[in-house]
């Protein structure tokens, strides 16, 4: 299994535990604030979810090179920086912004979601090369075996 791939399951299963924790302090009201349910479905369904599909689907896709690194594997590493830079900006400026009023609050906000968005498109980057029938890898394969007979 790629690093890649088990840094995204692994960092997804801390935001599952910190999830169930916020899930549960909510429930019994150890932490009242009203953005404590938002909070929770998000960090759930990105923190969690999203990085478990991310991290399988990296995983299961055959890669373009099987080298580690994160030069060798550069989409799949800024896909996991936006995407937890956006998750941890949403941890700090959610609740901030019912406790305290003020534009900066807003403004991380604005900058968490662009984050998953941009997350978002380097993953699509990451794993579109990948979906390839055997017929297509075949024909890359050899493409790339003439290329490197021709510059020898």
């Amino acid at each position: 299994m790629p690093r890649i791939a088990r840094v995204f399951i692994k960092t997804g299963l801390i935001y599952f535990l910190v999830s169930l924790l916020l899930g549960l302090a909510a429930e019994f009201n150890w932490l009242q604030f009203p953005g404590i349910v938002p909070l929770f479905w998000h960090l759930l369904m990105v923190g969690w979810i999203t990085q478990i599909i991310f991290g399988v689907s990296v995983w299961m896709f055959p890669g373009r090179t099987r080298e580690e690194g994160f030069k060798a594997q550069i989409w799949g590493w800024l896909t996991y920086i936006f995407l937890n830079l956006g998750l941890i900006l949403r941890l700090i400026a959610e609740p901030a912004t019912y406790l305290v009023t003020g534009l900066l609050w807003n403004v991380l906000i604005v900058i968490s979601a662009v984050s998953q968005v941009v997350a978002a498109v380097t993953y699509i980057i990451e794993l579109w090369p990948r979906i390839q029938s055997k017929e297509q890898r075949r024909r890359q394969r050899k493409k790339k075996r003439q290329k490197a007979k021709s510059e020898k």
